[in-house]
């Protein structure tokens, strides 16, 4: 979801500007999920995301009048919601009894990084430096929303600037150093996923109270430097700036836009006593009033921070019970200290991604014929074929996927008129790809024999052995499988699904997917192989993308 080039900034802030409600509205309509991406990872595991985007929005739009340029609006508002995030953090410290309450600050219903890496599907490198944001400090992880969005295409370096209030080449030097913190995040990450695990780094981590921290991230970084068994985990890391580049924001729940809105028209209704700084600071008597009376008749903020608390992790298991009913699963990587995270690709009916922070029940509407999608930028070589972990850690939550019945046993078309129906389906599929890509901006795709034999391979085989994963019952996922075929990957995709009877239907059921639509538009990606499979129960499609080392 992407705010830049959308709407039309300048008109839109002047006719907000002079109170105009459905211009307000649509306002926040169009920036909020800004706002909330800005916020939601510098605060992650904060149970006051919400209310901070809430003040943030209520502040900017209270200041409307005091704004000079409605150009400048969009820096103008994330500065606003920087300074918002800085003054939560001083409250948090100096606040009486926050050391009594520090255990409802953590939320793991409302972790930034779980819903990143759902809502996104994030997977490889790409869920590695998401989990790895965990391991950074606040004021890294401040500069780190900003920076992700600006490789993200959503801000630019100006705008990074003018937010931390400093110069731009200030916010490059800035900017750099987080940069060294994330890499060494990653690693750590990757250390503590390693399998089997390092016995020195068991050592060091005897007294690890299993939750991350600058202090252990430097001392887990520290040891991968001199271990010899771990020294490889700093090769191989891909820029982090290639991996954000392009991603979409993390959506913002249905219950928080109308919030928002909620919240703004009663101001409204009140009249605007006095304006505030434009940096975000104290408004006059008559906003703070009201703000302060929108929080007495609502509840106290430690009861409200409970109830968000329980609504979150009712709403969180309402999602995992939909997916397994639906068909699926997702790995949700509960035990976010011991680095254990998930994003394994996803059997669902239709890549059903829901908002966790959604205060109402998550629905799934499944669909007849179910598609999954798949990406990563590695780890580890590709030329090397790692043994995935038979024992899951007991700290992660896992759910084996479900096997369905045999379907009736039909008569097989022969290898020759597979064979024969592939070789023009899948120059159909390829075409309808490159039509897609070439109207988003992208390259075309080049067939690769290899990864054809790849796609086509998992084709045949979830039709033969009657499964529908990206992971096959072996325990190859599409990396080994790729690498297995030849092809020396730097960055794969892939997708899959299952039912649709021609290429144009199968293309549809993708692009109509945020996840499948996403490895379709990856511009990294230079090759692709499909392979489908015809028989009873099927067809079984595969789609292999790549780009090679």
């Amino acid at each position: 979801m992407s705010t830049r080039h959308d709407v039309d900034e300048a008109a839109l802030v002047t006719a907000a500007r002079s109170g105009d409600p459905q211009a307000q509205d649509a306002l926040v309509g169009a920036y909020l999920p800004l706002v909330y991406n800005v916020v939601g990872r510098a605060l992650n595991g904060s149970v006051d995301v919400d209310d901070v985007v809430q003040e943030t929005m209520l502040r900017a739009l209270d200041a409307l009048g005091g704004l000079r340029t409605p150009e400048s609006f969009r820096s103008w508002l994330v500065a606003i919601a920087m300074n918002q995030v800085r003054t939560h953090w001083q409250n948090r410290r100096f606040a009486p009894g926050a050391v009594e309450d520090a255990k409802d600050f953590a939320d793991p219903g409302a972790d930034f990084v779980d819903l990143t890496m759902v809502r996104l599907q994030l997977s490889g490198q790409r869920q590695e430096t998401a989990r790895a944001t965990r391991w950074l400090e606040p004021d890294d992880r401040g500069l780190l929303s900003l920076w992700w969005l600006e490789c993200a295409g959503e801000l630019t370096r100006s705008e990074v600037a003018a937010a931390l209030e400093v110069s731009p080449e200030h916010a490059a030097v800035r900017v750099q150093r987080m940069k060294a913190q994330l890499e060494a995040a990653r690693v750590v990450v990757r250390a503590l996923d390693a399998r089997p695990t390092c016995g020195e780094l068991r050592g060091v981590l005897a007294s690890w109270d299993a939750r991350p921290s600058a202090l252990w991230r430097k001392r887990i970084a520290r040891h991968a430097r001199g271990c010899a068994q771990c020294s490889g985990l700093w090769s191989g890391l891909m820029p982090a700036e290639g991996l954000l580049a392009g991603l979409a924001l993390v959506s913002v729940s249905p219950a928080l836009l109308e919030r928002v809105r909620a919240a703004n028209g009663g101001m409204a209704s009140a009249g605007s006593e006095s304006a505030l700084d434009a940096s975000g600071g104290p408004a006059g008597p008559g906003a703070r009033a009201r703000h302060r009376a929108a929080g007495r008749a609502a509840t106290s903020r430690g009861e409200a921070r409970r109830r968000r608390r329980v609504r979150r992790r009712a709403v969180g298991g309402a999602v995992v019970a939909a997916c397994v009913a639906g068909g699926g699963l997702w790995y949700f990587g509960a035990d976010s200290g011991s680095g254990g995270g998930g994003g394994n690709a996803a059997q669902t009916t239709d890549d059903h991604v829901v908002g966790l922070s959604a205060s109402s029940t998550a629905e799934v509407t499944p669909s007849p014929s179910p598609s999954v999608s798949r990406s990563a930028s590695p780890s580890a070589s590709p030329s090397k074929k790692a043994s995935p972990s038979k024992t899951p850690s007991a700290a992660k939550k896992s759910v084996a996927p479900a096997r369905r019945s045999a379907p009736p046993a039909k008569a097989s078309p022969s290898a020759a008129e597979t064979q024969a129906v592939a070789t023009t389906t899948v120059a159909q599929v390829v075409e309808l790809v490159n039509k897609e890509r070439a109207k988003a901006g992208c390259g075309p795709l080049t067939e690769d024999a290899q990864l054809e034999k790849a796609a086509q391979a998992h084709s045949d085989d979830m039709a033969a052995r009657n499964f529908f994963e990206h992971t096959n019952p072996d325990g190859a996922d599409p990396g080994q499988r790729i690498t297995a075929a030849g092809y020396r990957w730097s960055t794969y995709g892939e997708n899959i699904a299952e039912g649709q009877q021609t290429p144009q239907a199968v293309m549809e059921s993708w692009m109509n997917s945020p996840g499948h639509r996403a490895n379709i538009l990856n511009c990294s990606f230079k090759n692709i192989g499909v392979g489908v499979h015809k028989g009873s129960g099927g067809p079984w499609w595969t789609q292999d993308f790549g780009a090679k080392l």
